[in-house]
């Protein structure tokens, strides 16, 4: 892939995919047997972003998604974002709060024909839960 496709993958997954919710999006830019290590097991498929998504939307409201710095070496991609969201839902057992929140991110992938085969992602889930917490 070079640099434009590498750009065109991360946007729809952050723009289309997360931020709409548009989750079929993922069925695009994911082979169908790929490996996500970001939870505390490997899981194969598309289904864990699908639910993962699902459970942002839940949670958040009027979301937005900034990718920053993209970085490619050969087939990995490796791309920083920041999500800007309003908390409507309960989230890790806190009530909504009504708050705008901000939590950033990095995705790490390895990428074949133009799909995820592997992904990592590494969020600040801590910082955006104090975001949520009440005072």
């Amino acid at each position: 892939m070079d640099r434009i496709q590498c750009r065109t993958l991360a946007q729809r997954w952050a723009e289309e995919a997360v931020a709409r919710g548009r989750v079929e999006v993922f069925d695009e830019l994911v082979f169908a047997e790929a490996l996500d290590h970001s939870g505390p097991t490997p899981m194969r498929g598309v289904e864990g972003f699908k639910s993962r998504t699902r459970s942002v939307h839940a949670a958040f409201s009027e979301i937005q998604v900034i990718v920053g710095d993209l970085l490619m070496d050969g087939e990995k991609l490796a791309w920083r974002w920041q999500l800007t969201a309003t908390h409507h839902g309960s989230f890790l057992n806190v009530p909504p709060t009504g708050r705008r929140v901000t939590m950033t991110g990095i995705n790490l992938q390895l990428v074949a024909n133009g799909r995820v085969v592997e992904h990592w992602s590494n969020a600040d889930q801590l910082g955006l839960l104090k975001q949520v917490q009440m005072p």
